[in-house]
């Protein structure tokens, strides 16, 4: 399980969006603290800093940053 931490809500939504387009479970989200809980692998988490263009910093690890 990996905890997916932005600092803005377009980034929020970017990390939802390529989640569910790669059919990535999602255990837990809450836009409010602007975190995402998923069953992430390794080669996914890569791909998406690839293929997304974050606005600002988004933190990937297996505790939330807040």
């Amino acid at each position: 399980m990996r905890y997916i931490d932005t600092t803005t809500y377009d980034d929020y939504d970017r990390v939802v969006r390529f989640l569910l387009e790669h059919q990535v479970p999602i255990v837990e989200r809450s836009k409010m603290k602007m975190v995402v809980v998923a069953d992430l692998p390794v080669d996914l988490e890569s791909k998406m800093f690839d293929e997304v263009e974050f606005g600002d910093i988004v933190s990937v690890g297996d505790k939330p940053l807040g």
